[in-house]
């Protein structure tokens, strides 16, 4: 975890509290541009690394991102394990360890690919990935707009505008990390989908058919920042409809005794996707923090058990 992302969100937390609360980029040319998108193939062997599992960057793709062109900011990677280090997701992409991203739709269909052609400074603690994208906006649904059509067909796909006036029309992208010895592939992530019910989220971590049910309080922790560890209640009455991404999640603090709610204390949550990004068969929750001053991406993570997620990596996207 980024200590200085921590600390920052802690310290405007606490200036909320007692006060009741508030360039054009540089690019570096990376490695060469590679060939067009083409269509996603199931991957026939999972690459094992630390315990199974693929070495994956998560990213967030903004089509204006980098001066008004697409850019994805990289949030979280995986190799041995997690990390959310801002000096460990640059390197991967400046040396060209991921050269494509796909980038999910509001519906959990691949919406376009990005090739990544070099870095970008646009004044977040990391560097950027700038490069060109194909497909449609993040914030669609249809079919996917990368997969090979059938002959004749029209590729289309409706704007989602709960999903653009929650991400300003940016969506979670997903990258391989490569090694000089190893062929390229385009892999297939499996998705999932999550629903709120009452004080519930309602998310089927393993693909068991069977529902995880966990407290939406349990995400913050005392301080107000993403817990390490959330976990699911022992059992679940969930009835609700799940979806790829749920917008608009609020998540009020108590009140103290006799007192009303500081709405300024309010944190909204968007689940960005329910998807397995190491490929050891159980999803992972990306989901966007609003604080009232900044705006976080977590991924929370089963490494041992549905019941227990563990959160994996935080680190601040775009500015909003």
């Amino acid at each position: 975890m980024a200590l200085d992302l921590v600390a920052a969100r802690r310290v405007a937390w606490a200036l909320l509290i007692s006060a009741g609360s508030a360039c054009g980029p540089t690019v570096k040319t990376g490695a060469a541009p590679p060939a067009e998108p083409s269509g996603v193939a199931r991957m026939a062997v999972t690459k094992p690394h630390g315990g199974g599992g693929r070495e994956v960057l998560l990213g967030e793709m903004c089509p204006q991102g980098a001066g008004g062109r697409p850019a994805v900011a990289p949030l979280v990677m995986r190799n041995v394990g997690w990390s959310d280090n801002a000096t460990d997701v640059t390197a991967a992409v400046e040396r060209g360890s991921v050269p494509r991203f796909v980038v999910f739709g509001s519906d959990g269909k691949l919406a376009g690919a990005f090739d990544t052609m070099g870095i970008v400074d646009v004044g977040l603690p990391q560097q950027v990935a700038a490069g060109a994208y194909a497909g449609a906006s993040p914030c669609t649904t249809g079919a996917s707009a990368i997969a090979k059509p059938k002959a004749g067909e029209i590729v289309t796909r409706a704007e989602d505008t709960k999903c653009t006036a929650a991400t300003n029309g940016c969506g979670i992208a997903v990258g391989d990390v490569t090694h000089p010895d190893e062929p390229a592939e385009t892999p297939t992530y499996v998705t999932g989908g999550a629903c709120v019910a009452g004080d519930m989220l309602a998310v089927d971590i393993d693909g068991d058919g069977r529902i995880e049910s966990f407290p939406l309080a349990g995400i913050l922790d005392g301080t107000r920042a993403p817990a390490a560890e959330w976990t699911a209640a022992p059992t679940s009455t969930a009835t609700c409809t799940p979806t790829f991404a749920v917008y608009g999640i609020k998540l009020l603090a108590e009140a103290e005794t006799g007192k009303q709610v500081d709405p300024k204390s309010m944190v909204t949550a968007d689940v960005l996707g329910v998807v397995d990004l190491d490929g050891d068969g159980r999803r992972e929750l990306v989901v966007a923090l609003k604080f009232a001053t900044v705006r976080t991406l977590v991924v929370y993570t089963a490494t041992a058990q549905p019941q227990r997620l563990e959160l994996a990596g935080e680190a601040t996207s775009f500015p909003r």
